[in-house]
């Protein structure tokens, strides 16, 4: 299985992500806008020793601020579009207490939490560099997070939800 942790959008915040979407005609556009805390890999055979680790996630719900549409990994060679979320204390504090709690099941982080929703992804590589877009402010409450499958296909990929942790 391939799995990763994350924060959904909620659906209400979709028409704004998809209005900046429209901003990057040559992206392959997602429909599932999720901010992911932390992706864990793609071979996992046996998902319960992650469900019952992050049960036992502490976490007081709180805001999660989104900013502005730009690209990734940076604007000289972009891989894709994401938006960027305002860092604060309590979402660095989920993210490293998830990162925490597997990682004496081996799931080592390779890159450092970066907050992001992304937008999409290029095919190839764009034929301008595409530039910053800046974001109205959007807020909205996290109150939970996920374990996700991710299923790839050519047409991108297809999320499942594994299990839902609540606040």
């Amino acid at each position: 299985m391939r799995l990763f942790i994350s924060i959904d959008v909620p659906k209400e915040f979709h028409r704004y992500c998809q209005q900046l979407q429209d901003q990057f005609p040559d992206i392959r556009k997602t429909n599932e806008f999720h901010l992911t805390l932390q992706f864990l890999g793609d071979d996992i055979e046996d998902a319960e020793p992650i469900i019952e680790t992050l049960k036992t996630i502490k976490f007081e719900q709180f805001e999660l601020e989104m900013g502005d549409a730009l690209p990734f990994p940076n604007p000289f060679q972009p891989r894709g579009i994401w938006i960027e979320c305002k860092k604060t204390d309590a979402l660095e504090k989920l993210a490293n207490d998830i990162r925490e709690a597997l990682e004496p099941l081996g799931f080592i982080p390779d890159k450092p939490f970066k907050a992001h929703i992304t937008l999409g992804r290029f095919r190839k590589p764009p034929h301008k560099k595409p530039e910053k877009i800046e974001g109205e402010q959007h807020k909205f409450t996290v109150n939970h997070f996920n374990l996700m499958e991710s299923m790839l296909s050519p047409i991108g990929p297809k999320y499942k939800r594994i299990i839902k942790i609540n606040y």
